[in-house]
């Protein structure tokens, strides 16, 4: 995590990484960049509350012995991360009855076969948003460029742009994602929805 003060927003930013979150009652903003890796911003409007996470996978599909890692940084995982978000949220007095989403992330930005990575991430953060009554407000996800996102938590709004002019923003990525996947079981991923794997 990171702190800078931003002198377009004329705001505090929090800058969160991979397997992080932040929540704030503040003014102030949160931001992260995104590759295939999923952010699911949820915001109490009546509260002013929300917070951001950025999860890199569904479920902790690393290879063997490297589960461990599940213990350091939960949030890495959408499964943890989600849930991680709402109680820190409710901790901070929002409703949870009041909470509402928006979803990005998910991109292909090699182009290649780790698309259904992307695409795994999204659909999760989808369904699990769903199973917990929780509405989707706004969602940009897919395609083939890394997102960089910035959360006003007190006004719960959010501002994207894709990341395709910046060199260090795009090779950061990159490498994020080079070593992600070469830790991990492709198989594994398309398991979690095995009625698509022969559409992924």
């Amino acid at each position: 995590m990171n702190s800078y003060f931003d002198n377009h927003f004329k705001k505090n930013v929090i800058t969160i990484y991979p397997g992080e979150y932040y929540t704030s009652t503040g003014d102030e903003m949160v931001s992260t960049v995104l590759g295939s890796c999923v952010s699911v911003a949820l915001c109490d409007e009546e509260k002013h509350i929300g917070g951001l996470n950025h999860f890199m996978l569904a479920r902790d599909c690393s290879i063997e012995g490297q589960e461990a890692d599940v213990q350091k940084l939960p949030g890495k995982y959408g499964e943890y991360a989600i849930n991680l978000l709402i109680e820190d949220l409710v901790k901070k007095g929002a409703d949870r009855s009041n909470l509402t989403a928006k979803v990005f992330g998910g991109s292909n930005i090699f182009n290649q076969e780790n698309a259904q990575v992307g695409e795994v991430n999204a659909r999760y953060a989808f369904e699990t948003l769903a199973k917990l009554g929780i509405p989707v407000l706004k969602h940009d996800t897919g395609g083939n460029f890394p997102r960089k996102i910035f959360l006003d938590p007190a006004l719960s709004k959010v501002y994207m742009k894709y990341v395709q002019n910046s060199h260090v923003e795009m090779e950061e990525v990159q490498k994020r994602e080079k070593t992600m996947f070469s830790d991990l079981n492709i198989n594994r991923v398309k398991n979690l929805f095995p009625e698509d794997i022969e559409n992924l």
